[in-house]
């Protein structure tokens, strides 16, 4: 937060707002915090009249609020347009898309981080994208990321509520706020550009195996992809708390239901990944958690296996199988585990129960996929087309 370095003349100091009559009544921490916060508000350009109007009404917590999360605006869409050379009806469906929000009026509501926005979308273009894939890209990030920021938010509100009304707490938060919000921003950067990568060197190797190149390292494994079905509807019914406590019983369900050769590779959210040289290990395993999920009252699961080459890199793997059980599992319904041609034909068919789902097309996957549908029973097997 703003210290020392950032005081503007004499109307900032613990002596100057003392004379004000801003620090009465307080002494030790709670005055240090009072003169920290004043000086933040001072140097964010709010009147000794503002500050003194809000501490008789108890509104300085909520004014470092405002001053913290929405600085002053002084740009308008069209000067955004102009800095950033993109055409301002882009741009405005762009910021929708995105969640930032659009004044009606036109309105100097922006600011230099929102050129920085804007100048990434003139980037895009100039990289090739089609708007309308960005655009549709921006209403992905603009749905998700308001699913974050309620949990944050309920995260922060949770913490307020047990401060009981306390000053010093609440204001402690709202100097905070903006370090915060730094911070979490850095994490979204780090999250997002790690998983980037990630999935570019999956595509990469997938690519590789395709065109029969040789890659260093290259194993032939069985993934698995399990998932809760309705999860991201149960994020706007549950409480944040409630809703990482189901994600983190699959997590615990599919620990202990593992063992060699099969492993738990990583969660993500509400989904489990799982890896072996056997396929028949791993497809039992993702049975039996399908079916102990329902037991055990967890959200309906469903579950997708494939086998192919993959390549082990930097503490994950890469290739065509990832990809492909991501994506066949979009097919699998609750309750359900959907397997490909090369799983079954690993398969023992005295151990398992195989109907055929049919053939579907894929984004990125030559020609249509065949899947089945695989479980424990005593029924003859269908054999694969």
């Amino acid at each position: 937060m703003p210290d020392g370095d950032y005081r503007q003349g004499d109307h900032t100091g613990e002596d100057f707002f003392a004379g004000a009559g801003l620090l009465d009544g307080l002494d030790g921490k709670a005055r240090a915090l009072r003169v920290m916060a004043l000086d933040a508000l001072i140097c964010e350009g709010v009147s000794v009249d503002e500050l003194k109007s809000a501490t008789a009404d108890g509104r300085l917590p909520m004014l470092i609020l405002e001053h913290a999360l929405e600085p002053p605006g002084t740009l308008t869409l069209a000067d955004l347009a102009a800095k950033s050379s993109v055409d301002e009806v882009l741009l405005r469906s762009w910021f929708r898309a995105l969640g930032r929000g659009v004044p009606g009026d036109d309105a100097p509501v922006y600011n230099t981080d929102d050129v920085v926005v804007a100048q990434q979308l003139a980037d895009y273009l100039a990289l090739g994208f089609e708007f309308e894939q960005l655009h549709a890209l921006a209403r992905v990030w603009g749905r998700n990321l308001a699913s974050f920021i309620d949990g944050l938010a309920e995260l922060v509100a949770d913490g307020l509520s047990r401060a009981e009304g306390d000053p010093d707490v609440i204001l402690r938060y709202a100097l905070e706020v903006r370090r915060f919000a730094e911070v979490e921003a850095q994490i979204l950067g780090h999250i997002l550009g790690t998983t980037l990568a990630q999935r570019i060197r999956s595509e990469a190797v997938s690519t590789a195996n395709k065109q029969n190149m040789r890659i260093g390292g290259t194993q032939d494994v069985a993934i698995c992809f399990a998932d809760l079905v309705g999860f991201t509807k149960l994020g706007g019914q549950l409480p944040a708390e409630v809703l990482g406590g189901v994600a983190d019983e699959l997590s615990a369900l599919a620990t202990e239901l593992v063992d060699p050769p099969v492993r738990v590779f990583k969660t993500i959210g509400d989904a489990v990944m799982l890896m072996s040289p056997d396929v028949d290990a791993i497809v039992a395993v993702a049975i039996r958690l399908v079916d102990q999920a329902q037991t055990r009252g967890l959200p309906p699961l469903r579950a997708s296996v494939t086998f192919g080459k993959a390549v082990p890199r930097s503490g994950d793997w890469y290739g065509h199988p990832i990809n492909l059980a991501s994506r066949a599992l979009s097919v699998a319904t609750a309750g359900q585990v959907a397997v490909t041609k090369d799983v079954v034909a690993r398969l023992d068919p005295e151990g398992f129960t195989i109907e055929p789902l049919g053939a579907f097309p894929f984004k990125g996957v030559d020609g249509d996929t065949e899947l089945f549908s695989v479980w424990v029973g005593s029924d003859d097997a269908v054999a694969p087309r």
